[in-house]
């Protein structure tokens, strides 16, 4: 089922945007939280097709960066299709401190979120994905991310994980190397160098967002999630 309510998050260079699941599986209640975390995650990868350019492919996941706190979950995602060197990139946040200062302030409200969770304004997300990212920006994402591997393959992998601190708001990140290789980690500003690429290749996705949208391309695209983020809820 393609989930209409969401839709009004997306923005992007596509004409159509597809959110769902094959097949639905419907899941008992949860925690707002829980279901915003879960869809702005988004899954491994984003199908998309284009008529006018002749193609039907897929990009998969090759890097995830996320910011999150008490205050705000915030993402930054690396798709690419090695086939068709084709680069997306897409941006998820989710104003975390908004939605509960308006549902603690209001108990009417509190208990229709409760029961449906998407409500007028709530939740306050903003996403977007730009599919076929210009060469001169898929180039120098390309080399930051080339970087942070020259630079974990210098490193005893244990380092990565020297002093963790879960309740900051530093980078989590993942490295997606093929669909069986994948480094998961938190790093700290005292990791000077991976904490500079990693900033690095979050200037350049950001610097790509800001650029005019071009839906001339008629880009259909597809988060085929594992399971629907609106039936978890």
């Amino acid at each position: 089922m393609d989930n209409v309510e969401l839709k009004r998050y997306e923005k992007g260079n596509f004409s159509s945007i597809y959110i769902g699941v094959k097949p639905i599986i419907k899941f008992a209640m949860l925690r707002l939280e829980n279901f915003i975390a879960y869809y702005l995650r988004g899954p491994g990868g984003v199908d998309y097709k284009s008529e006018l350019l002749d193609v039907d492919s897929y990009a998969r996941e090759i890097f995830y960066i996320e910011q999150a706190d008490a205050y705000k979950i915030e993402n930054w995602i690396v798709y690419y299709d090695d086939e068709h060197d084709c680069m997306a990139v897409r941006h998820c946040f989710w104003d975390k401190a908004l939605d509960r200062e308006l549902i603690m302030a209001d108990e009417s409200l509190r208990a229709t979120v409760r029961e449906e969770y998407i409500v007028d304004t709530i939740p306050h997300i903003c996403n977007q994905t730009i599919v076929s990212v210009n060469v001169m920006a898929k180039h120098n994402i390309l080399n930051a991310i080339n970087a942070f591997d020259t630079a974990i393959s210098k490193m005893n992998i244990l380092e990565l994980f020297r002093n963790v601190d879960y309740s900051t708001g530093n980078y989590r990140i993942s490295r997606s190397y093929d669909l069986d290789v994948r480094i998961e980690a938190i790093i700290n500003e005292e990791q000077n160098e991976l904490y500079s690429i990693i900033g690095e290749i979050k200037s350049f996705i950001i610097e790509t967002l800001k650029e005019p949208l071009d839906t001339t391309d008629d880009y259909k695209i597809a988060l085929d999630y594992q399971f629907s983020p609106i039936d978890i809820i």
